[in-house]
């Protein structure tokens, strides 16, 4: 039995974070009901720049399949009535508007939980639902830029954004725990939940001993490019004769055996070498050395080397190198997902708790624009006239 076979969700929210959320719960087996504009729907159907058919872009698909589609106009006084219904009857709501948007349709959290006092009631947002920064939009780079992620990430140049969505799917990820945790409270409560989770905040959970180093020394850490948290040499990213190798030697035993696998045993006798102190002081004498020493290599093969000698290292590779190997196969990360109108499998993530937790049975299907309107209308109990009476007035 999935964790989640018994749960209701009712998602109205569009691009990653707020979908990502709503995906990771249908993934643990909740029946999530994603509430679309017609017409258009999520915007995110339509980045097809990166691949995908009209109006089922991967990027769409990747945070989407598992879910159910209602396309419904909140608008007009019959959507916003069939979406009252639904948050009735529902479990957890999840939606990621702007702050007051869904008060103004009349689907706010204090209007809805005293519809359903058990619902717990998630809001995404780039600052949250209060404060003076509420107002403003915010997309994943603009979080990495105001939370210091960017600067963190700087080099020489200038700052620097990571190149993944990285905000946006953590804010959906501590989405998550919070409504995880919500529903525990209610098993012993019977009461439901506001939560409040912003991108902001959850930048700064990514950044939690940054923050706290700032609060405690008064000192922003400043960008440092390629090398690793404890700033050492040793523990950074270097050209190969072919190829790129990260190297993670932070402690003494792994520094020694990194040289002894180089070559040169006697190194971490050297004075500037021979202790962490030394090595953050003589930074730059290290990694002269070692950039020297990586052009004598072939990357895949200096990689085979370390792990063999019991140094933290790896071949930088691409996301794809990693994702055919057998490795991820046998984590059982990989689901597969049908894409309509397409032969061809798609593979998104599996929640990643690891190959012993249950997963859905069969693929999961990825919504075209209203595909479960009829069938979830029909569970309120609409007949098939009133249901084409609602499509006429483009309500649905």
């Amino acid at each position: 039995m999935m964790p989640l076979a018994d749960i209701k969700v009712l998602d109205f929210t569009h691009a990653i974070a707020g979908p990502t959320a709503t995906q990771m719960l249908a993934q643990l087996g909740a029946q999530v009901t994603k509430v679309e504009p017609p017409g258009t729907g999520d915007s995110f159907r339509h980045y097809t720049e990166h691949a995908g058919l009209p109006g089922l872009s991967i990027p769409f698909a990747a945070v989407n399949a598992g879910k159910r589609s209602l396309t419904l106009d909140l608008k007009a006084p019959e959507g916003l009535a069939i979406a009252r219904d639904l948050a009735a009857q529902a479990d957890i709501l999840v939606e990621n508007f702007r702050p007051g948007v869904m008060d103004r349709l009349g689907l706010g959290p204090e209007a809805l939980r005293a519809l359903n006092p058990r619902l717990i009631y998630l809001s995404l947002s780039g600052f949250g639902q209060e404060g003076p920064l509420k107002d403003r939009g915010a997309y994943d780079h603009i979080a990495q830029a105001t939370s210091g992620m960017a600067m963190m990430n700087a080099t020489p140049e200038g700052p620097l954004k990571i190149g993944i969505p990285v905000v946006d799917s953590f804010t959906g990820y501590l989405g998550v725990i919070g409504v995880l945790a919500a529903l525990r409270r209610r098993d012993l409560t019977g009461e439901g939940e506001r939560l409040d989770v912003a991108m902001i905040d959850a930048a700064l959970k990514i950044m939690g001993s940054a923050a706290s180093v700032w609060s405690y020394t008064g000192q922003a850490p400043k960008g440092t490019g390629n090398r690793g948290f404890r700033l050492v040499a040793t523990a950074e990213y270097y050209a190969c004769r072919t190829g790129w190798i990260a190297l993670g030697a932070n402690h003494q035993h792994q520094i020694a055996a990194l040289f002894t696998a180089l070559g040169h045993p006697k190194l971490i006798e050297d004075e500037r070498f021979a202790t962490h102190a030394a090595r953050v002081t003589h930074y730059a004498d290290l990694k002269g050395w070692l950039t020297a020493q990586m052009l004598l290599h072939d990357a895949q093969a200096l990689d085979e080397t370390l792990a063999a000698a019991g140094v933290p290292a790896a071949r930088i590779g691409e996301i794809g190198d990693i994702l055919s190997h057998p490795h991820i196969a046998q984590r059982g990360l990989l689901h597969s997902a049908t894409l309509p109108g397409q032969e061809k499998a798609l593979n998104i993530l599996g929640p990643g708790f690891g190959p012993s937790f249950p997963r859905p049975e069969g693929p999961a299907t990825v919504p075209t624009l209203g595909a479960d309107t009829d069938a979830i209308l029909a569970e309120l109990g609409m007949d098939k006239s009133a249901i084409t009476a609602l499509r006429n007035a483009k309500v649905i």
